[in-house]
């Protein structure tokens, strides 16, 4: 005896279909494609599908929905999907492999982005965008399995011929998002979608560039001229036009070589990081995610209580709420006036180098500078206290004002 659900698909026969009340959903299944069927729920909503076993569990597979799919179209798909099903093949996830294969490189930079999370911090954030937005944007449709070693090579070359430095810097972004995609996304039987990483091509041809690390600092000789130079910076006659950020930078450049720290680290510093009574400072947010404690000399206290005010960062922007931006055109300035060339990272080197020729202890010295080395095991068990950090800090500072006074 013939289903009553057993009809023949066309216009007439699925438009006049009943709709359901509340939570059912019934099916029609079509009398010229066994296999093919039609469901339809409350919301009016009719949908092309496919019902079997698959590895003896029973599977729904939507081939779409009615009318935009035509009766013709959905009768072709239904045998198609059926031929793949009696392979043993899932269609469903079928799809998702096929459309995890067309993930793109756009997608794997903002799951990576997203996946690093507050790990990652906002300056670092702000490079891999630079570079991708830079150096990759034009592969960010492109799926990531379709980009090959031959491309790679080729992108490398050209980043090389405008700087060597920012192609390694991009290659090693690109090749954490390979890495970070072969862990990230596999099919429905646990396997990567990615397999390799076409970036280990640079390393196989030997195309990294060789890559010198700055050791520019402000020369002995060169301190007495820099730091007059820094001192007159408000008064000077560059810097007539009001208002302007002269002080402030006047005292960030001094904050920054008497203390070694990074140049975020010291325009984010907020009054809350400073201890008066225990005369030090405390940084959590930092490079490396370790807490970093510095006393403070009499020297920086001095620079301190020439910065107070209401504002939430002791070397505020242009309000009161934010910290100083870009401190590029004073520091053209001190340039300018005291015709010593330095970058704002020199001051830090310039602060090491110091250190270094004072013979400061080597566990003392990481502790200023906040270094954290995995392969020193024994470092990990040294804990300098901040009284300990005082004599090198007050000795650094000493030699420094020797030298410029």
């Amino acid at each position: 005896m013939k289903d009553k659900n057993t009809i023949n698909f066309t216009k007439t026969t699925i438009n006049n279909l009943p709709i359901p009340i509340g939570g059912s959903r019934p099916y029609y299944h079509d009398s010229a494609t066994p296999g093919l069927s039609l469901r339809v729920t409350s919301n009016a909503v009719k949908s092309f599908v496919v019902q079997r076993r698959i590895n003896k569990k029973p599977k729904i597979i939507t081939l779409g929905r009615y009318p935009e799919m035509s009766i013709q179209v959905a009768r072709k798909l239904a045998i198609k999907t059926l031929g793949i099903i009696s392979e043993g093949i899932n269609p469903n996830e079928q799809d998702e492999e096929s459309a995890l294969k067309k993930i793109t490189l756009g997608q794997v930079f903002s799951d990576y982005i997203r996946s690093r999370g507050t790990n990652l911090q906002n300056n670092t954030k702000k490079g891999y965008e630079g570079a991708f937005n830079n150096y990759l944007i034009d592969w960010k449709d492109t799926p990531i399995i379709d980009i090959t070693r031959n491309m790679i090579e080729k992108r490398h070359r050209a980043i090389t011929d405008k700087s060597p430095t920012r192609a390694n810097t991009v290659m090693r972004h690109l090749r954490a998002y390979f890495n970070y995609a072969m862990g990230e996304y596999i099919d429905s039987n646990d396997m990567p979608i990615v397999l390799h990483n076409p970036t280990k091509v640079l390393s196989h041809v030997k195309a990294w560039n060789r890559e010198k690390r700055k050791q520019t600092v402000i020369k002995t000789y060169d301190l007495k001229a820099w730091f007059k130079a820094v001192m007159e910076l408000p008064q000077h006659q560059l810097n007539t036009k009001q208002p302007n950020t002269a002080e402030i930078c006047r005292d960030l450049f001094l904050f920054i070589l008497f203390t070694g720290l990074r140049r975020r680290e010291a325009t984010n510093l907020m009054w809350s990081n400073i201890d008066f009574k225990d005369h030090s400072l405390t940084i959590e947010d930092t490079k490396n995610h370790e807490t970093h404690s510095l006393p403070l000399t009499p020297f920086l206290l001095e620079v301190l209580e020439r910065r107070k005010s209401d504002s939430l960062y002791i070397f505020q922007g242009t309000t009161h709420d934010k910290p100083l931006n870009d401190p590029k055109k004073q520091l053209d300035k001190v340039r300018k006036i005291s015709g010593v060339y330095f970058n704002l990272h020199d001051l830090r080197r310039t602060f090491i180098t110091i250190a270094e020729s004072l013979d400061i202890n080597t566990y003392a010295l990481k502790q200023l500078l906040n270094h954290k080395d995995q392969r020193d095991v024994t470092g990990g068990y040294i804990i300098t206290d901040m009284e300990r950090l005082r004599e090198p800090m007050n000795k650094i500072t000493d030699y420094i004002l020797e030298q410029v006074r």
